[in-house]
């Protein structure tokens, strides 16, 4: 009977220990399925601390912070999400009319990552972000003045799949001024 107890006793603090370590997140450096070692030394992921907010992350830091859209889709996407892109790909040689890097006319965004929140497969991005429209008068949805741009405040959700990758994507859009600017 002894020798049960004690066995049940090592079995249930083993159980424990492996229960508490996997609820535990993982550490800042710690490298993502999807994210290279290069990628993460190239932008700020102090705030992801899962593989699916590094994910996010890379994917936006890649299209928008280095322009490289085309990459950013093929690498941190499921498969089937952009078949052009991926044609494009697999032929070597990319087709007329598709963008390689940023489109023209989105301008040069810069993302400035505020927070990250992950629930279950959704990742959700707050960012401060740069680049377009910088100095144009706005109106704000309740059709007041909105004052002069300085940047956007915006909301990226992600779902990932069950790979990790990026499944699907929405955003929302705010301009900003000097007086609306507050991500206290």
């Amino acid at each position: 009977m002894r020798q049960e107890q004690k066995l049940l006793k090592y079995h249930t603090v083993s159980f424990l220990a492996v229960a508490l370590a996997a609820c535990q997140p993982k550490a800042a450096g710690e490298q993502s399925d999807h994210v290279s070692p290069e990628v993460l030394a190239l932008h700020d992921y102090s705030l992801a601390d899962t593989p699916n907010e590094r994910t996010a992350l890379a994917y936006l830091y890649t299209a928008w912070n280095d322009g490289q859209i085309r990459d950013a889709r093929l690498t941190y996407w499921s498969p089937g999400s952009f078949p052009d892109l991926e044609a494009e790909a697999a032929a070597d040689s990319p087709p007329e009319g598709l963008p390689i890097d940023l489109p023209v006319n989105v301008g040069s965004p810069t993302y400035t990552i505020k927070k990250v929140f992950e629930d279950d497969d959704h990742v959700i991005v707050l960012a401060f972000v740069e680049g377009v429209g910088i100095g144009d008068e706005f109106t704000t949805v309740f059709g007041t003045p909105g004052g002069t741009k300085i940047g956007d405040a915006v909301v990226e959700i992600f779902r990932f799949d069950d790979d990790g990758l990026i499944a699907e994507k929405w955003d929302t859009i705010e301009p900003l001024s000097e007086q609306t600017y507050d991500f206290r």
